[in-house]
């Protein structure tokens, strides 16, 4: 009966003595009893639950630290810009009407500047239309001589050819001759300088000449009153036969 009562202390004292000795482990060696002490059981039992010990980080030994390459500073690489080029511009086919065209310009461009302007061959003409009467107003009043080419005295186609060839222009000595040079030109269109002409006979055959003053009037020598200006009126409209430019 005592062996029974003192193995019944003895099975009490058995759990504090182990509790003792598991908190004194427990502060001895924590780490080691969390590895050892713990039953697999109870491990097992908690699953993820289960406190993990940890990880201590270690530095690296200073052998290894110096072995580790510094990180490089990536310094951005410089683009170089681009030269700026000259530009060809890329050449046409010009139509073969355009390039007709051109050379058509080109040509009456030089052809101006070789030959002289209208208004400038005009003004010409005009000033020796002029010059030619002013000669022949300086003869009115001279005699009328049949054949007679002078200052002495003229007949109609001596006058004309006396006339013009003060100003080095050379023409027939007779009218008939006188009408087969020059340029035609109409009654209307008459200007001072030109040369008229008549069929008196009115048997369309030139008989007499005479030089266009203008304002209707022409210069020549008449058999009846030598050298004089006559206005054309209807008598000598009558017999006129046609007239010739010859400046």
């Amino acid at each position: 009966m005592k062996n029974m009562k003192n193995m019944k202390w003895f099975l009490l004292y058995v759990p504090v003595i182990a509790v003792f000795l598991f908190v004194t482990i427990i502060t001895a060696e924590p780490a080691k009893v969390s590895g050892d002490l713990y039953p697999k059981a109870i491990k097992n039992a908690m699953g993820y639950l289960y406190p993990q010990p940890l990880p201590i980080p270690k530095s690296a030994p200073p052998e290894v630290a110096k072995s580790i390459p510094a990180p490089k500073t990536i310094v951005p690489a410089k683009t170089s810009t681009p030269s700026p080029t000259k530009s060809t511009p890329a050449k046409t086919n010009t139509p073969a009407a355009t390039t007709k065209q051109v050379k058509t310009q080109l040509a009456k461009s030089s052809s101006s500047l070789t030959t002289p302007s209208s208004s400038t061959k005009t003004t010409t003409e005009t000033s020796k239309a002029s010059a030619v009467i002013a000669t022949a107003k300086q003869y009115i009043g001279v005699k009328y001589v049949y054949g007679g080419t002078t200052p002495s005295g003229f007949d109609c186609s001596g006058f004309v050819q006396y006339v013009f060839a003060k100003h080095g222009i050379n023409l027939p000595r007779v009218s008939r001759d006188q009408y087969k040079i020059g340029t035609s030109v109409s009654f209307i269109n008459l200007k001072a300088g030109d040369l008229v002409f008549f069929s008196l006979a009115k048997n369309g055959v030139v008989d007499h000449v005479g030089i266009f003053v203008g304002n209707g009037q022409f210069i020549n020598a008449s058999s009846s009153k030598g050298v004089t200006i006559y206005t054309l009126g209807s008598y000598w409209q009558s017999v006129f036969l046609g007239a010739k430019r010859i400046l």
